[in-house]
């Protein structure tokens, strides 16, 4: 019984942590485009430690505990700044 509460006790835990999100992201170019993300990002109340790097084409993010975004939202967030998600991943 004692231990059936620890294991419980412990997934409960692990299932509250933000998981770090990275993106691929079409159509990037310059320094604006990184602004553009960012905020975007910021704006769904969702995301933090956002990091947008233009040479890989990639936006990273951690999302915020209790607030897990949709593979959809992600996407609207990225096409609202002007730009296309093509991968997701999340670690």
């Amino acid at each position: 019984m004692k231990i059936a509460f620890i294991m419980g006790s412990l997934l409960l835990s692990l299932s509250v942590f933000a998981s770090r999100v990275e993106v691929d992201v079409n159509g990037m170019s310059c320094g604006m485009c990184i602004e553009s993300i960012t905020k975007e990002l910021k704006a769904t109340d969702k995301a933090e430690n956002i990091a947008v790097n233009l040479e890989e084409r990639k936006a990273t993010f951690d999302e915020i505990k209790g607030k897990k975004m949709s593979d959809g939202e992600i996407k609207a967030a990225i096409k609202k700044a002007g730009y296309d998600a093509a991968k997701i991943r999340r670690k």
